[in-house]
């Protein structure tokens, strides 16, 4: 929205697409006002100093009760100047009458999202358009701005495993451990740390297939490449391989590869589809 007018003078046509579809976007601040009204010509400039300050973060829309009263009469305006926030297409908050700049910087701030959360958002369009390195960038920022909100660092964490950067990532991981707890995502890259830590110390991917490709029959090498395909974060091969191992030799070998399975099904967090169907899988093949 940063190209798009941030203040507009709505009418009847434009109403719906100024403040409720805008809404869904970024904030909306609308202004009932009036000519004759001098309390509105007091208000209107601080308003708009506050808009222009924002640069985009919000917008104004002025509302000419004169020109729009059905629009006046649907929000129940009574007095002017009256100021409604307006966030998804729903009022978040209102007043009448006049505030001073102080005290209306107060009110926006009470309900505009923060930087923190602004950066936070940003890093997860970022990771929606396949931009991981600049999902990072944010993510640190949010967490930077706002140290103590967990979601932040866990987040950021976990996206720093998608790096392959682990030093940093368990760094964060061993700062919130101070707390006394973890969350359970935080627990999920708890154990993508340590199936990582135990992998690389077999040579990964490579070395794991080398060794079966010399024993292909061998169970407890097709293990040894499971693991390091999780810890490559490859799950939905290594579930298969871990499924398969189970089923060949339920009480042997088997019995290693469902806790592996158990490990990858944590790392891939409680949400995760895939995981939901290989824990139905594994509950079928091993009982």
């Amino acid at each position: 929205m940063s190209d798009a007018p941030s203040i507009i003078n709505t009418t009847m046509e434009t109403f719906q697409n100024d403040v409720i579809q805008q809404s869904t976007v970024r904030p909306v601040i609308v202004d009932f006002w009036a000519d004759w009204c001098g309390p509105c010509k007091q208000l209107i400039p601080i308003l708009e100093k506050l808009t222009a300050e924002a640069k985009g973060a919000f917008c104004l829309v002025k509302v000419n009760v004169d020109q729009c009263p059905e629009i006046a009469g649907a929000f129940g305006v009574q007095s002017i100047p009256f100021v409604v926030a307006m966030l998804d297409g729903q009022p978040v908050s209102q007043f009448a009458g006049v505030k001073p700049e102080p005290e209306l910087r107060a009110w926006l701030k009470s309900f505009m999202p923060s930087p923190a959360a602004e950066a936070f958002e940003q890093g997860q369009q970022h990771e929606t358009d396949g931009s991981v390195e600049l999902a990072e960038a944010s993510y640190r920022k949010a967490t930077e701005l706002e140290p103590e909100i967990a979601e932040y660092r866990i987040t950021h964490a976990r996206v720093l495993l998608e790096l392959n950067r682990d030093q940093e990532a368990r760094e964060i991981i061993d700062e919130l451990n101070k707390r006394g707890y973890l969350e359970p995502e935080a627990q999920a890259l708890v154990a993508q740390l340590e199936m990582r830590s135990q992998v690389e110390e077999s040579g990964g991917v490579a070395e794991a297939k080398k060794a079966l490709e010399a024993s292909p029959a061998d169970l407890r090498l097709q293990l040894k490449l499971a693991e390091a395909l999780g810890a490559d974060s490859r799950f939905d091969e290594a579930c298969e391989m871990c499924l398969a191992i189970v089923t060949n030799d339920r009480g042997g070998v088997g019995v290693p590869a469902k806790e592996v399975m158990v490990g990858l099904l944590t790392v891939m967090g409680p949400k995760s589809r895939l995981a939901a169907d290989f824990r139905k899988r594994l509950a079928t093949a091993f009982y």
